[in-house]
């Protein structure tokens, strides 16, 4: 039996327990991938799920067979699906790739059970911006004392990805997948902000501060929109009398406000960070 050694840090991403469940594993830069390992970490052991290897392709373990799967076995993304999950696999994962030059890079995932993760304050905080853009967020706070830690998250249906940290020293310790995007400013007292960097479409979601002191708690979201305009060519533009095209617009507009609406509540069905731990094998 191998042990495992554990230090305490954030996890990077907790996901919430279901059937079809998919644990994203995508090294955020460019490199060379020797070899990509799965994990998950019991009490004092490891159990290997998984390897992806370029050259000799998928190897899965016999408990894991039939009930999880990739898409890829060379590219950057070692993404695990599981396809049949069970309350068995309530626990700690750990996705751990080997590159050259940059060494090894590793990914904490916690699977919880569903009754644990927890819905979020909703706030109409709504951040407008396009693909590709940087967008900025600023958490305005008055805790009425010192502050301990700035933590910055991004939420989706089934899953709570860590951003980043500041501690009370101004230190800053960022989530694996957002290392290279993110930027925060510790040093105001009165405030925090977070600039995420080059948005993508999967970054759709919503996102949180939650500044701690001594005795109180401040929780500030907001929610990304993108606006893309529309494109219609002229011979396709309808032509009707100004009357009806002004009636049908305010429909139009009415029912995608009640879509709008209805995507926030599905989005914001709940999250849930935590502290765990790190697997470093000795």
């Amino acid at each position: 039996m191998e042990h495992v050694t554990f230090l305490i840090v954030l996890v990077d991403s907790t996901v919430k327990l279901t059937e079809k469940m998919k644990l994203d594993c995508v090294y955020p830069k460019k490199a060379t991938i020797i070899q990509t390992s799965w994990m998950k970490n019991n009490l004092t052991h490891k159990e290997y799920i998984a390897v992806l290897h370029p050259v000799y392709g998928i190897y899965i373990t016999d408990n894991y067979k039939g009930r999880i799967h990739f898409q890829n076995d060379s590219s950057e993304d070692s993404s695990l699906y599981f396809i049949k999950s069970t309350l068995k696999d309530v626990g700690v994962y750990c996705c751990s790739i080997q590159t050259f030059p940059d060494g090894t890079w590793e990914k904490v995932i916690k699977i919880v059970q569903p009754d644990v993760f927890e819905v979020p304050e909703r706030q109409n905080n709504h951040v407008l911006t396009k693909p590709e853009e940087n967008v900025t967020f600023t958490c305005p706070y008055n805790i009425g004392g010192p502050v301990q830690q700035v933590m910055w998250e991004r939420i989706k249906v089934d899953q709570m990805d860590f951003i980043v940290l500041c501690n009370s020293l101004g230190q800053k310790s960022f989530g694996s997948d957002f290392e290279e995007r993110a930027l925060v400013d510790c040093t105001s007292k009165t405030s925090t902000m977070m600039v995420l960097q080059n948005v993508t479409a999967s970054d759709f979601a919503m996102y949180r501060c939650v500044v701690t002191g001594r005795n109180k708690t401040f929780a500030m979201s907001f929610i990304i929109w993108f606006s893309q305009p529309f494109s219609v060519l002229p011979s396709q533009r309808p032509k009707p009398r100004p009357r009806v095209s002004s009636m049908l617009t305010l429909l139009e507009k009415k029912r995608l406000r009640g879509d709008l609406v209805a995507l926030f509540s599905y989005l914001t069905r709940g999250y849930r960070g935590d502290y765990f731990w790190k697997c470093i094998v000795m």
